[in-house]
């Protein structure tokens, strides 16, 4: 499906962007290499965003859903989580090979 074979590129896109972002400064020395997790990149970037994502989920659903759930999937570095979205989208995304059958 080429909707699976684009968001691969983008997961692709995102996980080596951020683990660049990640490795920049520890590659000048300023800071040991750490990768930030995708939480702390969301509370980075748009805190209300976050916080409104969590009290819609707590609402719609229960507490616990958001607290181990959700915040145990989003706890996870950024390259590694978004390049194993890009590889499982990809797998799912792939051209299969049509199969002839002969029979005589």
């Amino acid at each position: 499906m080429p909707v699976l074979r684009f968001l691969t590129s983008v997961f692709a896109l995102v996980a080596v962007v951020t683990l660049v972002a990640d490795a920049t400064p520890a590659l000048y020395g300023v800071k040991p290499f750490t990768m930030t997790t995708v939480i702390g990149y969301w509370q980075e970037l748009a805190p209300a965003s976050l916080e409104a994502a969590r009290a819609a989920v707590i609402k719609a659903t229960f507490p616990w859903v958001w607290d181990p759930m959700i915040t145990s999937i989003l706890g996870r570095p950024t390259p590694v989580l978004f390049g194993g979205l890009a590889v499982f989208c990809g797998f799912l995304g792939r051209r299969r090979e049509e199969m002839k059958v002969h029979i005589n």
